[in-house]
Order: C-alpha cells, then sequence, then structure tokens
C-alpha cells in the first residue's frame, strides 16, 4: 500500500488491508492454478495436445510464484506471473490452437 496524491492517507491507514499469497509447495501451486478452470474449458479445443500445453502453462505459473519467495535469486527482474497473466495465456493458446485447427494445419512450432 503506497499513498497517492489523490487519496487520503488517514483512510489508508485506518482501512482493513488483504493481501493474496501463493500457496506453499508445488502440489498446492498447481491446485490452486487448476481451480479456476472448468470443464468447458477443458473441453474446448478438440486437438491431444491441448491438455498438456494446459498442465505446462500451469505448471510455469506454479513455479514462477514458487520462485518469488527466493527474491532476485535466479531472476534478473522480479515479474510476478499472476492469475491474470496465466488466464490471458491460456487463451492466447487457446486462440492460437483453434486458428491452427481452421486453418487446417498442425501447430507452429
Amino acid at each position: 500500500t503506497e499513498p497517492h496524491p489523490k487519496f487520503p492517507i488517514a483512510l489508508l491507514h485506518s482501512s482493513i488491508k488483504l493481501t493474496n499469497e501463493p500457496p506453499s509447495g508445488i502440489r498446492a501451486g498447481l491446485k490452486g492454478s487448476f481451480q479456476w478452470l472448468n470443464q468447458d474449458v477443458l473441453d474446448a479445443i478438440s486437438q491431444p495436445a491441448w491438455k498438456s500445453l494446459l498442465f505446462a502453462l500451469c505448471f510455469m505459473h506454479t513455479a514462477v510464484q514458487e520462485r518469488r519467495k527466493f527474491g532476485p535469486l535466479g531472476f534478473n527482474i522480479p515479474y510476478e506471473f499472476n492469475q491474470s497473466d496465466l488466464s490471458a495465456s491460456v487463451q492466447f493458446l487457446q486462440n492460437h490452437l483453434n486458428d491452427a485447427e481452421s486453418g487446417g494445419r498442425g501447430g507452429d512450432w
């Protein structure tokens, strides 16, 4: 919580502050990453690679969340890969696979 010139500091001091910490450990992190997924997202793409790629994205999200507690060790620039970044990555992957499927070609990798 940082002060802003247009926000009263007294209100900031008297308010309740909430934090959302990522779960501790890879298993708990993967559970947290998969919690927002529903069956519609899992069934959105018919390609066999979809679920494996989705797992890889969730695993990367969990690994980056776990690395945060070590600070800059191993990362040059600290970056929080949060839930909205994961959601945007899944959406991008979904759009890319849909385009590849409708174009009659495979993935561009």
